[in-house]
């Protein structure tokens, strides 16, 4: 859900002591703020107990290694592409991977990119794998590399 910043401080300013505030960041549990990609990810899969990250990472043939360090926030920034084709492996809706992308200072899928605009095809028909994405990529004449 959006929320408009004015309401929020609206509420802000009736919360008159520690449980308002408590509720307000239980209300709003979904706008939490991360600085950085491995709190952003432990939160996600804390969130998605049913994850099996090594399957994830098979599923995203992305070196293990390296898909370790963006996962736990030691690779902060990391490529983009390999970036998004993490978080769809994840399971991840477009919404959370526009914010890893902010979160790691990348720039956010765009749809006047083709290579964006196939990409979030891909997200909102729920594509789990590398592998699905490359098909898809290669059926309409793109590439990741």
């Amino acid at each position: 859900m959006n929320y408009r910043t004015t309401d929020l401080m609206n509420e802000l300013s009736n919360a008159s002591n520690g449980d308002s505030f408590k509720n307000y960041i239980n209300e709003h549990k979904d706008m939490t703020s991360f600085t950085n990609l491995g709190d952003f990810f432990n939160d996600y899969i804390r969130r998605h107990p049913d994850l099996d990250i090594t399957d994830v990472i098979k599923r995203s043939n992305i070196d293990r290694g390296y898909a370790y360090q963006i996962l736990n926030g030691r690779k902060s920034h990391p490529g983009k592409y390999k970036l998004v084709i993490l978080c769809i492996c994840l399971g991840m809706k477009l919404k959370d991977i526009q914010r890893a992308l902010t979160i790691s200072d990348n720039a956010i899928l765009y749809p006047k990119i083709t290579l964006d605009a196939a990409l979030i095809v891909c997200i909102n028909n729920n594509y789990r794998s590398a592998l699905e994405v490359e098909e898809f990529l290669s059926e309409n004449g793109l590439s990741l590399i």
